[in-house]
């Protein structure tokens, strides 16, 4: 067995967890990003692949929050949230979260561009690579985030991602994402059920509207990318032994 394939153990393991967790509790989530293509693509992970990645609407996120077990711990990292062993933070899931987007296409601008500007506060190095417009702004909110603290600057995005939660607009988005996911709005429909899928050994949950959203994010999610991008990309073994 390679290195990368006793690394998707471990996450496996924690994906094994949280899917009994939620199972007991009658708590919804759903596979995501690259872990989801490996279900559809490859019953299980992409065979290249580094992280594991769940989502939960922010109402399901919250009661999972509430029955976490002494030995599991969600910890953050930026703004992305993290599933861990309390004794091995190491090893972890990235947890994604579902809020609610506003119906006026101004207004979930308006919001993503809020959240946007927060996610340079809260970097710890100004980005380059979008320019010399980007860079300025990069640079500006990144001064701008060097006046308050990590926990303010958190609190404040959140307050942003979840300033739409108790109304039903009929739209979603994933408020913790990359800079190039969190504009994408989604219909609610993708996520009005789940079901069950196989993954390696077990079977894990995706939420129906999986081709909608894989689709919009993706593009033609059961293409293979060319074989030189068929490599880990997010420096997790690196952290393994």
């Amino acid at each position: 067995m390679t290195k990368l394939e006793e690394f998707q153990q471990e996450l496996l393991v924690l994906l094994k967890q949280m899917d009994a967790i939620c199972d007991k509790h009658g708590i919804n989530y759903s596979l995501f990003g690259g872990t989801m293509i490996g279900a559809i693509r490859h019953n299980g992970f992409i065979p290249w692949d580094d992280d594991a990645d769940v989502v939960f609407e922010r109402v399901e996120y919250e009661k999972f929050l509430k029955v976490l077990p002494e030995n599991l711990i969600v910890f953050r990292k930026s703004w992305v949230q993290r599933f861990s062993h309390k004794d091995n933070p190491n090893i972890y899931l990235d947890i994604f979260v579902f809020d609610v987007a506003p119906k006026s296409k101004i207004t979930q601008k308006m919001q993503r561009l809020g959240l946007k500007a927060m996610q340079g506060t809260i970097k710890k190095k100004v980005t380059t690579k979008r320019g010399f417009i980007g860079a300025t702004v990069s640079l500006f909110t990144y001064i701008i985030g060097l006046l308050f603290t990590h926990n303010f600057k958190l609190r404040v995005y959140d307050s942003i991602a979840r300033m739409f939660k108790n109304r039903p607009t009929g739209y979603i988005f994933s408020s913790l994402d990359q800079f190039k996911y969190i504009g994408h709005v989604l219909p609610r429909d993708v996520v009005i059920s789940y079901k069950k899928v196989d993954f390696e050994n077990t079977s894990l949950k995706i939420m129906t509207g999986y081709d909608a959203y894989l689709k919009q994010f993706y593009g033609d999610y059961m293409k293979l990318p060319p074989k030189e991008m068929q490599k880990p990309v997010h420096g997790n073994l690196a952290r393994f032994d």
